[in-house]
């Protein structure tokens, strides 16, 4: 696929051999790290390969169908509570048995982002009582 591919969409930045592997005045698209990632774009440079960088997408209104942060802090959001809620040895929901009552879990959530408000609806959906800064 790298040899022969005219737009190639990747979600890791390429490593060194598989920059090797594009060829010439092909077309790259993903989350290429360019700020930490310098030698690999300057290899892609050295290949002519027009790379796009998704998460320098500017987050306005007009790019909003290609904000491919938001859409990846969203389902980190709401993972990150499922992963919470299953680790966790209390229940997120208030539960009333014969036995009695299990208060519900508390979760704390650090950050407003899209992420942050994410976990937030999640949590609050599963249950917990949750807070946030």
């Amino acid at each position: 696929v790298f040899e022969s591919a005219d737009i190639l969409l990747k979600v890791q930045p390429p490593d060194a051999a598989e920059i090797a592997r594009i060829k010439e005045d092909a077309t790259l698209i993903g989350f290429l790290q360019p700020y930490s990632n310098v030698e690999g774009i300057a290899a892609l440079a050295a290949r002519k390969i027009t790379a796009f960088s998704m998460e320098l997408m500017p987050r306005i209104t007009r790019a909003q169908s290609m904000d491919a942060l938001s859409a990846m802090s969203t389902v980190t959001g709401y993972k990150a509570v499922l992963i919470a809620a299953s680790r966790l040895a209390k229940f997120f929901p208030l539960l009333m048995t014969a036995a009695g009552t299990i208060a519900p879990a508390r979760v704390f959530i650090v950050g407003a982002g899209v992420a942050g408000l994410q976990a937030i609806g999640t949590a609050r959906r599963l249950g917990a009582v949750q807070t946030g800064i």
